[in-house]
């Protein structure tokens, strides 16, 4: 998404916001107890975990989410693939040595 923001110069028709709501049973129904509305592009691009494993999804809890980002939507693309780039790296050095480097002399 961020690549595709770039490459058509085009930061002002997306947005993604979250909303997270917090319930408990009561009885046979179900109580809002609190709600979070958070904004990604509000986040901190550094902050974001990306978890490799399950599809490369972007995972936090909305209540936690940092808002401190105070860039436009360009920057923020920006810092976020430097982020990516730099997990997507550490990622594949750890595929590397894990699934590779082991298993090559089998197949060489």
């Amino acid at each position: 998404m961020c690549a595709l923001m770039m490459d058509n110069d085009d930061y002002k028709t997306v947005g993604i916001k979250y909303v997270e709501v917090d319930w408990v049973a009561n009885g046979d129904e179900l109580e809002c107890v609190d709600a979070h509305w958070k904004d990604l592009f509000r986040s901190k691009p550094s902050d974001l975990y990306i978890n490799w494993a399950a599809a490369m999804q972007i995972q936090f809890h909305v209540s936690g989410l940092d808002q401190s980002f105070t860039g436009d939507v360009k920057s923020w693309a920006k810092e976020y693939l430097k982020a990516f780039v730099a997990s997507a790296e550490k990622r594949c050095e750890y595929m590397r040595e894990k699934y590779v480097i082991p298993f090559q002399k089998y197949v060489e």
